[in-house]
């Protein structure tokens, strides 16, 4: 019987040595962030949950062939990527933020002010404003902050080129929320 190790870079190495019960704390580690990532991409709910679906498949499928040489959430996000892309390509039209949060029930905690509602408002127009490439890559390395040598992997482009594209478009962003709202800082 194997014992549960906790981290998440294990549990594919366990799962390949015949611990069942590693591929479940997988799912339970990653399933949640992995819907989150294909929501923000612009999925619609239901859509979002079978790419996640789809993400642990293809996870089983490269099983004989996996190394575990690099963090297991970024080889997920790639692939949740490489997911989220041919999918956009099969449906041949992309989605907007506003048909991503249809059906999504968020309620506003009654503690958050009003103030914090503005800025919450203000930063997503302003997102929604970059274009598709920055927003993945602040999705990556600002949202899920994942270490840049992971999104250099997942993205595909060299580690010093996503240093460069987060400060820029952390800088553009920062420009758009103020230019949003002139009088406050962002």
């Amino acid at each position: 019987m194997f014992m549960s190790t906790g981290t998440p870079d294990d549990y594919l190495v366990r799962f390949k040595a015949g611990d069942s019960a590693a591929f479940d704390e997988l799912v339970s580690e990653m399933a949640p962030r992995l819907k989150g990532y294909f929501l923000r991409q612009g999925a619609q709910p239901s859509t979002a949950e079978d790419l996640v679906q789809n993400v642990f498949v293809r996870i089983i499928q490269n099983l004989p062939r996996y190394q575990p040489s690099g963090r297991l959430d970024a080889f997920c996000l790639r692939i949740a990527r490489n997911l989220w892309i041919d999918n956009r390509r099969r449906s041949g039209r992309e989605f907007s933020s506003e048909e991503a949060s249809q059906g999504l029930d968020v309620q506003p905690s009654p503690v958050e002010s009003a103030d914090r509602d503005d800025r919450a408002v203000q930063l997503r127009a302003a997102l929604e404003k970059l274009d598709e490439e920055t927003r993945e890559l602040l999705e990556l390395a600002v949202l899920q902050q994942l270490p840049y040598k992971d999104v250099a992997m997942i993205l595909d482009i060299p580690i010093g080129t996503v240093k460069s594209r987060v400060y820029y478009s952390l800088r553009r962003l920062r420009e758009r929320v103020q230019s949003l709202n002139p009088g406050a800082e962002a």
